[in-house]
This record gives C-alpha cells, sequence and structure tokens, in this order.
C-alpha cells in the first residue's frame, strides 16, 4: 500500500474537488474511520492523524482485563466520540449534577447531602435544563424562591450548584458561570455557640457522670469533634496519657442498609493530627483508662451502654445536658466543647498553631506520639493546664 495515492506511513489523507483535505485510517476495529470534518491544509490533517494513532496507542497500551483470559480495548471511535459529545452537550443540570456527585471523592455524608440538595432543592426548578443553556438570568430567579426560610441550607444549595457550574466551564459546556449573586455563599449562624468560663466548665466536668467525664475533658481541653473523641480506641493514648493520636472520625446516619449506618473514615479535615494533652487533664484520662476501658488496643475509649457500634450521641447529651444545669450553664450543646477549646487554645498560641491543635491543617497521623510532637505544641499543652489551675 505504500505506494498509494494519498496512503501515508499510517492513515490516509487525499484532496478532494473543493481543495480541501479529507483524512482517514483504518482503526484497531478494521473499519475505515474519516475525520469529522475536512482541512483546509494539509498540515491540519496530518496533525489529526498523528492524535489519533496516538489515542490507539494509548488505548492499547492499557488493555483493560476481561474476565479469566480477554482483554477490552478502551477505545472508541471518531464518530463514536462525536456522538459522545453530543450526548454530554444535551445533559441536563440534573443529569450533569448526579455525574458530578457521583465523580467526587466525597465522604458518604457529604455525597447523601449533596444528593439531597441536588434533588430536593436544585433539580425541581433546574433540572430540566440543559447545562449549555443555564442563565444568571434562571439562576436568580430559582434562589430567589429557594428555602427562603432556611438560610444555612439555601447557601449550601448555591454553593453547589456553583461548583457544579465551575466545573461545566471547564468542561467547556458553559462558558462562565452563571452563578453570580454576590453573598450567596454566606452563611450565619441561627445561634451562637453557648462558651462558658473556666471554672464552670470544670464543674461541667466534675458533675457529669464518671465514664463521660475524660469525654467531656478531651472535648474541652484537646478540641476534638464528637465523631473523633467516641472513635477513640486505646491505642489512640500515649504513654502517660501525654499525647492523643487523632487518627479517625465516625459519623452515624440513617439508612436502609444496616453496613452503611456507621462509617469510620478519617477525621472530617480528611488528614489525622497529633494533639498534646494538657497535663491537668492526664491523670484523669489515665484512671478513665484504668476503669472502663478494655485491655485490647482496638478497645474504644467510651463504650456504648446499650450495645452498638459506639456510644450514642443522645446518651451523652442527656447526661451533658443534667451536668450543665448542675453547673447553672444553660443552652450549651456538646460541640460548643470544641468552640470552648478553640477560644482557650487562641488565648495561649497564634492561629496557625491553633488550626493545627483543632485539626484544620494538614498534620501527619502516627502512633508514633513522641517523634511527631513539636516542642511549641508541648509549650501550648503546658500553658492551657496554667490557664485551668491559675
Amino acid at each position: 500500500m505504500a505506494g498509494r495515492k494519498g496512503h501515508r506511513g499510517w492513515g490516509w489523507i487525499r484532496k478532494r474537488s473543493s481543495g480541501r483535505f479529507q483524512a482517514s485510517y483504518v482503526g484497531p476495529d478494521n473499519v475505515r474511520h474519516f475525520a469529522p470534518t475536512t482541512f483546509e491544509f494539509k498540515i491540519d490533517a496530518e496533525e489529526w492523524l498523528t492524535q489519533e494513532r496516538r489515542a490507539i496507542q494509548t488505548a492499547i497500551s492499557s488493555l483493560t482485563p476481561v474476565g479469566s483470559s480477554g482483554t477490552q480495548l478502551t477505545w472508541l471511535s471518531p464518530s463514536e466520540r462525536l456522538d459522545l459529545a453530543t450526548e454530554v452537550d444535551r445533559e441536563t443540570l440534573e443529569q450533569y449534577g448526579k455525574r458530578w456527585i457521583e465523580q467526587r471523592n466525597l465522604k458518604p455524608r457529604t455525597k447523601i447531602h449533596y444528593r439531597n440538595l441536588l434533588e430536593k432543592h436544585v433539580s425541581p426548578k433546574l433540572g430540566n435544563v440543559v447545562v449549555s443553556n443555564l442563565k444568571p438570568v434562571m439562576v436568580r430567579s430559582w434562589y430567589a424562591k429557594t428555602l427562603t426560610d432556611k438560610p444555612t441550607y439555601r447557601a449550601h444549595a448555591y454553593q453547589l450548584l456553583h461548583a457544579i457550574c465551575d466545573t461545566a466551564v471547564k468542561d467547556e459546556l458553559l462558558e462562565r458561570n452563571p452563578c453570580m449573586i454576590d453573598g450567596a455563599t454566606a452563611t450565619k449562624r441561627t445561634r451562637e455557640p453557648v462558651v462558658p468560663d473556666i471554672a464552670a466548665m470544670s464543674v461541667i466536668a466534675d458533675k457529669i457522670e464518671a465514664k463521660f467525664k475524660a469525654l467531656v475533658l478531651i472535648s474541652a481541653w484537646c478540641g476534638l469533634r464528637f465523631g473523633e473523641v467516641i472513635e477513640l480506641r486505646r491505642k489512640d493514648i500515649g504513654v502517660g496519657c501525654e499525647i492523643i493520636a487523632v487518627a479517625r472520625g465516625v459519623t452515624h446516619r440513617s439508612t436502609d442498609n444496616p453496613a452503611d449506618r456507621c462509617v469510620i473514615s478519617t477525621p472530617k479535615s480528611g488528614k489525622g493530627r497529633t494533639v498534646v494533652v494538657p497535663p491537668h487533664i492526664r491523670d484523669d484520662i489515665a484512671h478513665h483508662l484504668n476503669t472502663y476501658v478494655g485491655a485490647g488496643p482496638d478497645a474504644l475509649l467510651f463504650v456504648p451502654v446499650r450495645g452498638g457500634c459506639h456510644v450514642s450521641d443522645r446518651v451523652v447529651r442527656d447526661a451533658f445536658r443534667l451536668a450543665c444545669a448542675s453547673a447553672g450553664v444553660t443552652g450549651m450543646r456538646l460541640h460548643d466543647m470544641r468552640h470552648f477549646a478553640g477560644h482557650q487554645t487562641a488565648r495561649v498560641a497564634n492561629l496557625p498553631e491553633t488550626m493545627a491543635r483543632l485539626g484544620h491543617s494538614t498534620q501527619t497521623a502516627s502512633l508514633r506520639y513522641q517523634g511527631q510532637v513539636s516542642g511549641r505544641a508541648v509549650e501550648i499543652a503546658d500553658q492551657l493546664s496554667a490557664l485551668a489551675t491559675t
């Protein structure tokens, strides 16, 4: 074939009567495939053939195993790719949004939240709109009528739509993001956290059921989230109770599948951290380990009262409410202890140090406790104890 007119080392280029160039090649399927358009210049036809050959070579080098003995070539012909592109161009916001959520590396709870926002609050008004047809005026109309009585969820829904449209811009389905409402992503607190003084926090820790005292102390003085503290195990506590390795967190959710009701994953930030325990609470943690925790390394620090995977937040909440009442503190919630930790840490540490201690920045999680702790982290823990004892 090398001598045939128009034949190259790979593929064919033919000059048509119009003066334009037509490119084609025989693919791995032994079918001749033509470029979707003709070219004004021969060099452009050659470039198209080069790209096609490279795509075939890439597909061949990454053959996908099928069954016990076969392989599958993940290659699409030019016409198949054109059909796929046309299909994507006609994709509705609901279809595109669902695919966007599934393709993201999200924690299960976040994925459920996004699905709920899309299905219940975005799709009813905008779901049938073809992505490429989405306009700012449509977004403004949707936003004006959506979740007006729930500002936080409204902001979350807008943030999701904005993120989906950002990807659509990158996919060249939209020229620009149609979500252009100033301040729509901002959220306001529906309530201010109740942050007691140090004396009241001490009373709460003393008045709560003894088996939960360490939970209060760790939450208030080490800043762990509730899902992090109830997933703590004996192996996460360092020698002398000087260090806590925060390597995991747990979330519970309602679902028809029992296996999905308890999800243990990385902490909310996606990274673990090592926290130095303030000296004044180490004896209490040691007492808790000796009194309430099993001997094995995987034994939970806080054992479920009535069985189950973890201690119930309802059980802890009820005990915490009684302790707060005894301390004369009203309206305080479990998560407010994390705010207490943030307030106290900020008194003795700078912003990056505070963020690191509370898990708002990346730190390596490891059980090699002593080697990962900086001298400054130890100073911060000591200064926190000084606040509590002066």
